[in-house]
């Protein structure tokens, strides 16, 4: 019979490096996740920083996947959070670049992004950058099924109204397709998840081109000044998320409708998210 004999130093080492494994295998981040911080990190890259330090890497270190919510080709529509540690804070959910091809959204969201992982929020946040991911992909409106997702919501009018409208006012146009049924979407099945998980008090749209500020919610005594974008309202339509949230469940939306030429420099960015803290603390029911 052998008998095999280490030395102390032998020892040691092997205690080291088992010590090495069993570190690495709780306390380095799962596959799951490193993939995902690199989808999200790929994902934002394509739009503009406002700051001379980029955030991306701590910012998509906090990205998060609801279960489920992938797109139709199977992207993850991942979202981050950015909890309030102020008293009774608000909350705040942003759908960013629900038309993949609305690129200035994604600059917005990135910087509310990068701001908000800069400073004590007096609101919390939760922020879809890419909601659309295979519209970003294939730079369209639509979705990979060529479904138009702010008229696929599921309102109680879109089984009689949604595709009427569509012929009618839409001129059957494809960039504005509602879907074959309310909520056919996975995306849109995603959006909803959030709204019943999160339960926001207040929604915030990012889209272009229209250079308004579209307010779904109670009339407002005065609406605060904001000079980049004038108020305006557009209107809700069937299947729309103006008239979802705010016409049938009660919770405001503003659509920020951007210029294509976005400013050179954040003011107008800090300022409008400012605005958005200070109005959501306002009694919007």
């Amino acid at each position: 019979m052998r008998t095999f004999l280490y030395s102390y130093d032998q020892l040691l080492k092997m205690r080291q490096l088992l010590l090495a494994i069993v570190f690495i295998c709780f306390t380095a981040p799962p596959a799951e996740a490193l993939a995902l911080k690199q989808t999200c990190i790929n994902y934002l890259k394509k739009y503009k920083s406002y700051f001379k330090e980029e955030a991306l890497v701590q910012i998509c270190g906090q990205a998060l996947v609801q279960e489920s919510c992938r797109s139709d080709a199977g992207e993850p529509i991942f979202h981050m959070d950015y909890n309030s540690k102020k008293i009774s804070p608000k909350k705040i959910l942003v759908l960013s670049l629900i038309h993949g091809d609305e690129k200035q959204a994604g600059e917005l969201a990135r910087f509310w992004l990068e701001r908000l992982s800069k400073l004590e929020a007096r609101n919390s946040w939760r922020i879809i950058p890419i909601a659309n991911p295979d519209g970003v992909n294939k730079n369209t409106r639509t979705n990979a099924k060529g479904v138009d997702l702010n008229r696929n919501f599921p309102t109680l009018d879109w089984s009689k109204d949604s595709i009427k409208y569509w012929e009618k006012f839409a001129q059957k146009s494809p960039r504005r397709f509602p879907g074959a049924g309310p909520a056919s979407e996975p995306e849109t099945k995603c959006y909803l998840k959030h709204f019943e998980d999160y339960r926001p008090d207040f929604v915030v749209s990012i889209h272009t081109p229209l250079n308004v500020l579209d307010f779904d919610g109670p009339k407002l005594k005065t609406k605060p000044r904001f000079e980049y974008l004038p108020w305006k309202s557009l209107g809700t339509f069937p299947g729309s998320l103006g008239k979802y949230l705010w016409v049938e469940k009660g919770t405001p939306v503003l659509t920020t409708e951007l210029k294509n030429s976005l400013p050179k420099l954040s003011v107008s960015f800090e300022q409008l998210q400012d605005l958005i803290g200070t109005l959501v603390k306002t009694d919007l029911k």
